[in-house]
């Protein structure tokens, strides 16, 4: 099920943004995109740009069909439940495939630190990632300290989740396709996890950047309130699969294509600059889109504007697309389609003046909606360290994991209603995980491991039981004396007992005379 098919979007504001995931220390930005371009771009009639007269029309935006697909049912209302919808069996019996395969095709002698293979399971796998997951709430610098017996920084559930070596064992040979097949194309490492993730999202694809240096683009559409990502495109560079919008060029032909599912239903999107053009709004509008972001000067078909002191704004119309220029602490300029060229209040005052700060609300709303994609960018749950020891296209996999956590907890926010953290999100589903599959890890040699680290912690505790009530409340009282030890030699032995006494027969009667007188 593809994500249009699951989820309407919330609102009418969306928000397109390219990610940057750098792979070695080059820096470059605003680099040529090395994408087959569609066809020649076609010549616009000069553009008659104005000081007054704007005219804004307004796009009502209906949210009676937005939300979640209501034919998309998941059964059970837990994260591991929501997660299983875009992260499911057949996927993960594809890496078990793939990875106990890759292990077997393998030919390099076994480094130091992974452990002797035996064959992964789908239950081993659950347990992998849910580990993962946990890696990234407990940040360190080093892959071994996870494992670390330093009292400082021990955290004894690693431990008893894998051994050290076996999860960089798995870790090592984690794989998603079979070498020995002729695959062709930048993603064939990972083409089958695309191809699986395909029929619950977007059509997407990975690409390789220049020469020299190497660099993952995504470029994502957001939900501005529910941050959910709608649609994605992994840049691939001349094999990058966009629509053919001859009129628009390139960058524009990316936004139409992860758009295509969205036009026509009265949205606003907000951009950055290195999509934004007059051309592309204009196509947006006739699409009954709204758009509005920030935009290179130097772009083709924007007006000219003057100098200008700080907080000051200059702005240039023509039918309803607004150009404005704004001076804060350097220019900035913007295009939009959606708002009217007034100042409002940021709701904060000036520091030294003590005054209300107010800028133009174009420039107010591009800040507080552009967040969506800014937040889903800084939302990775996979610990640093894991990205300098693996190979590219595991990056781009564990990227892809991240948008997967990522989607199934707006999703359960969404059919829940439950306000929580995403980082509470990922603790109670790497729990769940463990608690479901925990048990199921194939046993090794040595000391046998906990069958699961949480049952005592979860579900099964001790219960305190009263004791019967007694008949007497007062408990009977015992003393023991002791008498001190003796000191010098040991005493005698006692004398036998002497024999019992006979009995003493009473004395006889007195013998009385009688006197006769």
């Amino acid at each position: 099920m593809e994500i249009d098919e699951i989820f309407n979007d919330s609102g009418s504001e969306l928000a397109t943004e390219f990610d940057d995931l750098h792979m070695s220390s080059t820096n470059e930005e605003d680099e040529e995109m090395d994408i087959a371009s569609p066809t020649i771009r076609k010549k616009h009639a000069p553009r008659k740009w104005r000081q007054y007269g704007f005219d804004l029309k307004d796009l009502k935006f209906s949210d009676r069909a937005s939300g979640v697909n209501k034919e998309f049912e998941i059964e059970g209302n837990n994260p591991s439940d929501y997660f299983k919808a875009f992260f499911d069996d057949e996927l993960m019996e594809i890496i078990v495939e793939e990875t106990n395969n890759y292990q077997q095709q393998n030919t390099t002698p076994n480094i130091a630190k992974t452990a002797a293979w035996y064959d992964t399971n789908a239950e081993e796998m659950y347990i992998f990632f849910a580990t993962t997951i946990l890696m990234g709430l407990n940040q360190k610098n080093r892959i071994k300290d996870y494992w670390s017996t330093d009292k400082l920084i021990t955290t004894p559930i690693f431990g008893e989740l894998f051994t050290r070596n076996r999860y960089l064992s798995v870790l090592r040979y984690l794989h998603f396709a079979d070498n020995n097949t002729e695959q062709e194309g930048k993603l064939r490492e990972i083409q089958h996890i695309i191809e699986n993730l395909r029929k619950k999202s977007q059509k997407a694809q990975y690409i390789p950047s220049k020469k020299h240096h190497f660099g993952v683009k995504l470029f994502l559409l957001c939900d501005c309130e529910t941050k959910f990502v709608l649609n994605f495109i992994i840049y691939t560079g001349a094999e990058t699969e966009i629509d053919n919008y001859p009129e628009v060029g390139i960058s524009s032909s990316v936004v139409l294509t992860l758009m295509k599912n969205y036009l026509k239903k009265n949205h606003t999107l907000f951009i950055d600059n290195w999509y934004s053009s007059p051309t592309l709004f204009e196509r947006l509008l006739e699409e009954k889109t709204k758009a509005c972001g920030t935009v290179k000067r130097t772009r083709n078909g924007m007006p000219m504007f003057g100098k200008l002191a700080k907080g000051q704004q200059e702005y240039r119309t023509t039918g309803e697309l607004l150009a404005l220029k704004w001076m804060d602490e350097r220019e900035v300029y913007m295009l939009t389609t959606a708002h009217k060229p007034v100042m409002v209040e940021t709701g904060k005052n000036d520091k030294e003046t003590g005054r209300k700060i107010k800028k133009p609300h174009c420039i107010v709303q591009y800040n507080k909606n552009m967040g969506a994609v800014d937040q889903v960018d800084m939302q990775t749950s996979f610990s640093e360290c894991l990205r300098k020891t693996i190979k590219w296209y595991k990056k781009l996999f564990f990227h892809l994991f991240d948008v997967t956590v990522q989607n199934s907890y707006a999703m359960y926010k969404m059919k829940t209603h439950k306000n929580i953290e995403l980082s509470q999100f990922r603790l109670e589903l790497a729990r769940e995980l463990i608690e479901e599959y925990g048990s199921m890890r194939p046993q090794t040699k040595g000391r046998p491991p906990i069958d699961c680290p949480l049952r005592l912690s979860a579900r099964h505790f001790i219960a305190f039981i009263p004791a019967e009530p007694r008949l007497s409340t007062t408990p009977p009282t015992t003393t023991v004396t002791r008498s001190p030890p003796v000191l010098g030699p040991p005493p005698s032995p006692p004398s036998p007992p002497l024999p019992p006494a006979l009995p003493v027969p009473p004395p006889p009667p007195p013998d009385h005379q009688h006197c006769n007188g």
